[in-house]
């Protein structure tokens, strides 16, 4: 037995493993008709077409079992956890938005020094604040009727940005 064939026999024996369950007996039954394809490279090329054959047909039993549990999840989830999760995930993006703001304008400092950033205090100022707190706003206001505890979450992360700014610029 040639390399190819080994390797089209390691390839169905692999799909063998990861197939579910109603798709094992085609696998198997394809790794039985391996031995009657004549030609090493006949033989990778069939194994690769079956294996593409039955992941196709794996990926639709997949795809039912994931829409079948994600019904089933969303189902249990309270309303209480929606709104927890929308808020965490709120924040967690407002955070995520001020801090590429902080990382951007360091990023221009770092590659740009020719233009004397680094010692001005309006561009960190504008970059890392004003700019993100805008952007907070807004999404609030666009996002309050439909995504409320989205919006409420970016708000009260804006907030807590704000005042750490503020208590930041008065200790100077």
């Amino acid at each position: 037995m040639g390399a190819p064939r080994r390797l089209a026999r390691a390839l169905l024996g692999s799909v063998l493993r990861l197939a579910p369950e109603e798709s094992r007996e085609w696998v198997l039954a394809m790794l039985r008709e391996l031995d009657f394809i004549d030609g090493e490279w006949s033989a990778l090329l069939w194994a690769l077409g079956s294996t593409v054959a039955i992941l196709g047909h794996a990926a639709k039993g997949w795809r039912k079992w994931i829409t079948r549990r994600k019904d089933s999840e969303e189902g249990k989830m309270t309303s209480t956890g929606k709104k927890a999760l929308g808020f965490a995930s709120g924040a967690l993006l407002a955070l995520l938005l001020a801090l590429s703001g902080v990382g951007l304008v360091q990023i221009i400092t770092v590659l740009f020094p020719g233009l004397g950033l680094q010692h001005l205090h309006w561009p960190h100022f504008l970059g890392a604040i004003v700019i993100p707190e805008i952007i907070f706003v807004v999404s609030a206001i666009l996002l309050w009727r439909k995504r409320t505890p989205v919006a409420a979450g970016i708000l009260l992360m804006g907030i807590g940005i704000g005042i750490h700014v503020a208590l930041h610029l008065a200790m100077r």
